[in-house]
């Protein structure tokens, strides 16, 4: 596999257009969760990476969607219509007390869940890794890292049956139509903060060690279930309403900053239980 980023990496984080966080959110929590991970944990990291940070790979699942190596093969026909293989899946589901759907499979319907392939992953990378060649630890470990984040933002959660719209409808933004998912992309983040990821990361990462502590407890999904519950209120937001300067300072700002601050220590506690046991 060719993975030849380097200096165009950096560059690509500024000009291309943007999934789940977007390049800006998705670097804040690599950065965060670097800041937190084992002196073992970064060596194990860089051997896959080939002596890379995680940071320079932190949207790749996204802007990879329809190469080969970041499908997968479901290995099933499902009900729907959906085929059995395709992109990975960048959000997940949760019924109406917030509890995500476990597997991929209900009764015939896909259920899209990266939740899953995280716990997936993480298994065959603590567990597994030997057997692995070079070109699988490096898909699950990005997909990791990336995953990681995507389920943190509050438009890649479903809401069975209320909301399964990820937000795919209009609103109106500065005077103008933006899809809600968008904002919640990559508006959300930078009509804030206009520094790097690096100072990002540097003003977020505030808790105290007790908080850390408190928001690493559990796993994968445990976390989807806050993340559902953290995020549910902005889901009220519906098609044609007004997005408003006092809405964005009191309800989207401290949920963008809360949800990346714990992606980037999830991800960390994470990697760290994978690679320093």
């Amino acid at each position: 596999m060719k993975r030849t980023l380097g200096i165009t990496a950096l560059f690509l984080f500024a000009v291309t257009s943007s999934w789940g966080w977007g390049r800006l959110g998705h670097a804040t929590v690599a950065k965060i969760a670097e800041q937190h991970m084992t002196p073992k944990t970064k060596q194990k990291v860089a051997e896959i990476l080939n002596n890379e940070s995680i940071i320079l790979y932190a949207s790749y699942p996204d802007e990879r969607k329809t190469d080969e190596e970041m499908q997968v093969s479901f290995g099933v026909k499902f009900n729907d219509g959906t085929k059995g293989r395709g992109a990975y899946p960048h959000t997940f589901e949760v019924d109406m007390n917030f509890k995500p759907f476990r597997g991929y499979i209900d009764n015939g319907r896909y259920v899209k869940n990266c939740i899953h392939f995280i716990e997936e992953y993480a298994d065959d990378l603590k567990n597994n890794i030997k057997n692995l060649s070079q070109e699988e630890k490096f898909k699950e470990l990005v997909c990791i890292v990336h995953f990681v984040g995507d389920m943190h933002c509050p438009e890649h959660i479903r809401y069975n049956p209320e909301d399964m719209t990820i937000g795919y409808y209009n609103v109106k933004y500065n005077g103008e139509n933006l899809r809600y998912h968008t904002y919640w992309d990559d508006q959300c983040i930078t009509a804030r903060f206009t520094s790097s990821f690096t100072d990002i990361a540097y003003l977020l990462d505030t808790y105290t060690e007790e908080q850390y502590k408190e928001i690493v407890k559990g796993g994968p999904y445990d976390w989807g279930e806050d993340a559902a519950r953290c995020s549910y209120h902005i889901h009220k937001v519906k098609e044609g309403t007004v997005i408003t300067k006092q809405w964005v300072n009191d309800t989207a700002i401290p949920l963008v900053k809360s949800q990346l601050t714990k992606a980037g220590y999830r991800l960390a506690e994470l990697l760290n239980r994978i690679f320093d046991k």
